[in-house]
């Protein structure tokens, strides 16, 4: 875990194998009554448990193994714990030629959701 200096928040980042970063802000995981990140990764048999002592995500796996393939990127801890956490949870995986594709598509994005989970439009 390192911690943020500018943004002063502790944070959990790690690489998967497709060169995309997983981070979690932990502090904002303080609290949470789901913990819905790291049931959906124990499910996926992915690289998330619980800190039993703080009750936040940590790793079972070394970051090597982790960036080998112990994380499927099936993007499961983003998602549940947008819906059911605290959007703590926000990846960055790499989709060549998908802004290419997006510049094609015939309609246009109707809204977006920033780092901070608000809307924009």
């Amino acid at each position: 875990m390192k911690e943020d200096r500018a943004a002063g928040t502790k944070v959990l980042q790690f690489k998967v194998r497709s060169g995309g970063t997983i981070v979690i802000d932990v502090d904002r995981c303080l609290g949470c009554e789901t913990q819905a990140c790291v049931k959906v990764c124990t499910i996926q048999g992915g690289p998330l448990v619980l800190d039993g002592e703080r009750q936040v995500p940590s790793l079972r796996w070394s970051l090597s193994e982790i960036e080998r393939g112990g994380c499927v990127e099936c993007l499961g801890c983003e998602l549940d714990c947008e819906l059911y956490g605290k959007r703590a949870v926000h990846i960055e995986l790499p989709l060549p030629g998908f802004d290419a594709y997006l510049s094609t598509a015939a309609e246009s994005l109707v809204y977006q959701i920033d780092r901070g989970g608000q809307c924009q439009s």
